[in-house]
């Protein structure tokens, strides 16, 4: 499923509901092309923010794998007025890092005795730690904890980063001087201290993880040309040489205010907020336009790819089938799809491999994977349960796709699918934060917000034919990708 964003979102409002959304978003450009979009809703003395830029894993070049998600992490250290104790000594002593570094990297580079290496390497830890001593550790978060922040995160996808964070509405002012300062003077401190820790989140999440290290092979292999195909972390030598003008460069090329939205859901007063909006965010100054990046297309796929993980997990299976993105009518109806195999107990796949059959301990699926700018994919996940096989997954997954593609579905079960992602899309936008994350993205990526709103319209109209067609032209042998987490000494 999208999260958040996507399936069937109109049709999780009532009408009254739209209609009155539709009306109260209040919709505003700076000159420097930042839009603005608010929401009032004085529920609560609360405002929840979201910043989206149009930035993300595809911008990498060559070699600087993961280093969006990295620039993610950097945002919050701070800018020369929050955070340093002393900007001017502060500043030297930064630099005397980087001078440090370079220093090593030649010695490395040249194959300098181990004594030189080892008398390099404890100057640069020494410079580090002078460093440290003239800031404040993660100033942001702490800045906003004191003013009683909630939820104060960052994500990085493919396609786009945002940062987000909850705050008393009287504190809107703290947030618009914090952005704005942060886009502008952004001070890139503690750096090789964050490399050490995205190169721990990379050991838990993509190489301890059985999940992240099936993920990973199975990207790969789904995607031999694109991006999509590219660890979004990074692979472990691309993190270990980060170097900071290279992630300054990254920033400064890419965060721009005309690439961006900010959403504003909470006790906010439109006419009155958007002056401070302008006045804060507005001094930032317009950045170049996104850069014509040479992304190579994904070739069509023309015969199966199967990739085996030996790991010490249980196993696990993952398929993936190429498919159109959005604005296709196809990709609407790959939604459909994906809540009628896998959106509650009563779903296909549920239904047939977990209660049924018996031979599956969990299964899931995703309709836009790993991203949505560019064509993606449609992926199947599930877990055996012993005795039962990944082959015998396969084989009744692949049952119940050509069900899909020779039975009609009916109009009782495409309701029930509305009716059941009605109800759990209502539970994540009576959030403001889920609001407020979903307006950012489709501002951002659909043409206008207003995308929401119109989305009902194709979703009414997609036919069960047009569910049997696509099944029938992308779910096909030649076009699938399947990965195998297989026991070490065990079973698949």
């Amino acid at each position: 499923m999208r999260p958040v964003i996507g399936l069937l979102l109109l049709l999780l409002l009532p009408g009254a509901l739209a209609q009155q959304l539709k009306d109260e978003i209040r919709k505003y450009t700076l000159e420097n092309g930042l839009r603005v979009l608010m929401v009032p809703d004085r529920t609560a003395p609360v405002i929840h923010f979201n910043l989206m830029f149009d930035v993300g894993g595809v911008d990498e070049a060559p070699g600087l794998g993961g280093i969006a998600h990295m620039v993610e992490h950097m945002a919050f250290k701070g800018t020369p007025s929050i955070g340093s104790l002393d900007w001017p000594r502060e500043k030297v002593a930064l630099e005397a890092v980087d001078k440090a570094r370079a220093e090593l990297d030649q010695a490395l580079a040249r194959g300098a005795p181990q004594s030189e290496i080892d008398r390099l390497t404890q100057a640069f830890n020494q410079a580090r730690e002078e460093a440290k001593k003239l800031a404040l550790p993660n100033p942001i978060d702490q800045l906003f904890t004191n003013n009683g922040e909630q939820g104060l995160n960052a994500s990085t996808g493919y396609d786009r980063t945002d940062y987000r964070v909850s705050l008393p509405s009287n504190r809107l002012e703290l947030y618009l001087r914090v952005y704005a300062d942060v886009m502008m003077n952004a001070v890139f401190r503690s750096f090789y201290e964050e490399v050490d820790v995205v190169l721990e989140e990379r050991r838990q999440r993509n190489e301890n993880d059985p999940n992240g290290a099936l993920s990973e092979v199975f990207l790969r292999a789904a995607f031999q040309v694109h991006p999509y195909g590219r660890p979004l972390i990074g692979s472990r030598e691309e993190i270990q040489g980060y170097r900071v003008d290279k992630a300054l460069e990254f920033w400064k090329t890419h965060y721009h205010p005309n690439r961006a939205v900010l959403v504003l859901v909470g006790d906010v007063e439109p006419e009155r907020d958007i002056q401070l909006v302008r006045r804060y965010m507005g001094a930032v100054p317009r950045g170049p336009e996104r850069p014509s990046l040479d992304i190579p297309a994904e070739p069509p796929q023309t015969a199966e790819r199967r990739v085996t993980l030996e790991y010490n997990a249980q196993p696990s299976l993952r398929i993936g089938f190429h498919k159109p993105t959005y604005p296709s009518r196809e990709a609407y109806v790959m939604d459909m799809i994906d809540a009628i195999l896998t959106e509650g107990r009563t779903s296909r796949l549920f239904r047939r491999l977990v209660i049924q059959e018996q031979a599956a301990l969990n299964v899931s699926s995703s309709s836009a994977s790993p991203g949505f700018r560019y064509p993606n994919l449609f992926v199947i996940s599930a877990q055996p349960r012993a005795p039962r096989t990944t082959a015998d997954l396969e084989r009744l997954i692949y049952e119940e796709l050509e069900r899909l593609k020779n039975e009609p579905v009916s109009p009782q079960e495409l309701q029930r699918v509305r009716n059941q992602t009605r109800a759990a899309y209502l539970r994540v936008l009576q959030g403001g934060p889920g609001l407020a994350q979903t307006l950012a993205f489709y501002e951002l990526f659909f043409g206008g917000y207003q995308r929401i709103f119109e989305e009902e319209a194709i979703y009414n109209t997609i036919t069960p034919e047009e569910i049997q067609q696509a099944a029938r032209k992308y779910f096909t042998p030649e076009n699938r990708t399947v990965a195998i987490l297989v026991t070490k000494g065990g079973s698949r």
